[in-house]
């Protein structure tokens, strides 16, 4: 199977279980990877028998903004229900990482990783 793959799409937001995570602003990142057949678009060279990334992306960025999530995980998985919705793909796969996340520990980055399929239950 081939993928498009978007990498490390910075998008600000306010998720967060605490009420300052809600009201600072903080930057997080997103690796997606959208499984389809690329075998179509390869011959044909056209658009319309692809994902558009341009649209996927405005996707991504407009579910992430719809509301304040308590957990990334939640985000994450609405935003894989809307892609397998919306684009002639077969899985996704979605990390979002939180390098700002409230821990008091010298890390760099905590992450969640979603893959769902059009026959995923969950």
């Amino acid at each position: 199977m081939d993928k498009i793959s978007i990498l490390n799409l910075k998008i600000p937001g306010n998720h967060g279980v605490y009420d300052f995570e809600k009201k600072t602003e903080g930057t997080f990142e997103l690796d997606i990877e959208l499984f389809l057949s690329l075998a179509l678009p390869c011959s044909t060279d056209q658009l319309e028998h692809t994902v558009d990334y341009a649209e996927a992306t405005d996707t991504i960025i407009r579910v992430f903004n719809e509301k304040e999530y308590n957990l990334i995980e939640s985000v994450g998985d609405k935003i894989c229900k809307e892609l397998l919705n919306k684009f002639p793909i077969e899985k996704v796969m979605i990390k979002i990482r939180k390098p700002h996340a409230p821990i008091q520990a010298n890390f760099d980055t905590v992450e969640v990783q979603l893959i769902r399929s059009k026959n995923f239950d969950g």
